[in-house]
């Protein structure tokens, strides 16, 4: 199953020391790009992250954001000094004055921003949530991103049996065609007053049936819709390989276009390449 670049989670996880928040965004990109983003005291578990997620997703602008709201434990009015206060005050009287219509200052506010004391965080503690809440975000990433990857491919899926049947309408057109612009080539010798029995005839002939067969281009085109079908089953990443064969493919559908020998062939190759060129803009999303 194919899998997109796009997904989003956002988790919370209560602990003794507060809340475990895990915000994940992906996004396309033509590489792995990763912006991890942890709090001061989740800092030391950066490297263990970053294995996490290199183990699972391997393309795609990945902003990971790790952080801890801590617990306020009480709420202590010993340990307020009088100094702090004082400068602090001060420091508010200094800014008040550049603003029109300032609110007054609360002094409880005061006493509970220097009062409040903080627990400390037992890291051994956070490391064991961290490694068993973190595999679970990452796990419904890659659902999200699976899921969408099953989207793009059925919309894959219907673009590749509408070039089947293209192809398979050329098959049909080209014996016709090939019939209606020989008889083109016979009826001007005949109007020049050229033999047509001549092997001046047999040559224009066989160069126009050099130039306008287009059996390879056929059997490439069919032999490329069965790899991107073999592709859209695989379980390991194939977006740059689909990206390839979007390239094959509009080679093919270029030197049909340039050996047409008829309107409806042109068409049939113009029709080709905006199926190929929606099939590309569709695999720009693939990992």
């Amino acid at each position: 199953m194919i899998s997109s670049m796009t997904g989003f989670f956002f988790g919370e996880q209560d602990t003794k020391f507060g809340n475990l928040v895990i915000e994940i965004r992906t996004l396309n990109s033509r590489y792995f790009e990763l912006q991890l983003k942890l709090s001061d005291e989740l800092r030391i578990y950066e490297s263990q992250i970053r294995e996490l997620i290199l183990a699972k997703i391997s393309r795609g602008k990945i902003d990971c954001r790790v952080y801890l709201r801590p617990n306020e434990v009480g709420f202590n009015t010993k340990k307020i000094d009088a100094n702090e206060i004082k400068s602090l005050i001060q420091s508010v009287e200094k800014i008040a004055g550049h603003i029109k219509n300032p609110a007054l200052i609360d002094p409880i506010e005061i006493m509970k921003l220097l009062g409040t004391v903080k627990e400390g965080v037992d890291s051994r503690y956070i490391s064991k949530i961290i490694l068993t809440t973190f595999p679970r975000a990452i796990q419904k990433i890659i659902a999200d991103r699976q899921r969408e990857g099953g989207n793009i491919s059925k919309v894959i899926l219907n673009n590749a049996k509408a070039i089947e049947k293209l192809i398979n309408q050329t098959k049909k057109i080209m014996p016709t065609a090939i019939k209606i612009h020989q008889g083109k080539i016979q009826k001007k010798f005949k109007e020049a007053l050229i033999d047509i029995e001549g092997d001046r005839l047999k040559q224009e002939l066989l160069i126009f049936i050099q130039k306008s067969d287009v059996t390879e281009e056929i059997d490439r085109l069919e032999s490329h819709l069965k790899e991107l079908k073999r592709l859209l089953t695989v379980k390991e990443p194939v977006g740059k390989k689909m990206d390839f064969l979007m390239q094959e493919f509009n080679r093919e559908a270029n030197t049909l276009g340039s050996k047409a020998i008829s309107v409806d062939i042109s068409q049939i190759s113009v029709e080709l390449k905006v199926l190929i060129e929606q099939i590309r803009e569709q695999i720009q999303n693939i990992e």
